[in-house]
């Protein structure tokens, strides 16, 4: 039988899914690290701007050669871009898109900046589709390799019970004049949730 799909691929299908269902044009892949994202994006025409940042160069770099940029018709080069830039900061290349995507980038960033990522990207940029994936604190009792309170990369400055996530997007979404409706992706468990939690952000 066929492999169980990778926990990244379904990731990035879901947020895809998301992202069509919005009816959103142009997107921004917030921290896109080597562009799975957007090279699932740009195979459906219904994205015409999609615009990947992220704040590693040699990650840009491993995206362009995914996405092979160097050999894309000038037609579908015209639809991506790449940008350096830290989501830390206001940066006016991010307004005016419909919709943004930040997959599994919060745990990267230390907790007191989240709320300057929040106020950049909420606040700032503002777009009418957010779409917010972050790993579930709970679900790695499953994982027998971790041992216990540790995290799963060892980049990650901090993993989120569904409680905790659920708070800070709760009050972001207020602050900011958002909804937001949750859930899960990969494999739920009854007990421990989704390995993957999702919050879905729409402009009030």
């Amino acid at each position: 039988e066929a492999p169980a799909p990778r926990l990244n691929d379904l990731r990035i299908q879901r947020v895809a899914e998301v992202l069509r269902e919005s009816g959103a044009r142009s997107v921004l892949d917030l921290g896109c690290g080597s562009g799975r994202l957007i090279q699932a994006l740009l195979k459906d025409r219904q994205f015409d701007r999609i615009v990947g940042i992220d704040a590693s160069l040699r990650d840009l770099e491993a995206a362009g050669v995914r996405l092979k940029l160097e050999r894309m018709s000038e037609r579908v080069r015209d639809r991506v871009k790449l940008l350096h830039g830290a989501l830390t900061y206001r940066d006016a290349r991010l307004k005016g898109f419909d919709a943004a995507a930040l997959v599994e980038v919060i745990e990267h960033v230390d907790l007191p900046m989240l709320d300057s990522l929040a106020a950049a990207v909420f606040g700032e940029a503002h777009p009418q589709t957010i779409v917010v994936t972050t790993p579930n604190k709970e679900y790695n009792a499953r994982y027998e390799a971790l041992a216990e309170d540790a995290l799963r990369h060892h980049d990650h400055r901090f993993e989120w019970s569904r409680a905790e996530f659920e708070a800070w997007a709760a009050g972001v979404a207020a602050r900011h004049g958002y909804a937001v409706r949750f859930e899960g992706v990969g494999d739920a468990d009854p007990e421990l949730g989704a390995p993957t939690q999702m919050g879905i952000f729409t402009c009030n």
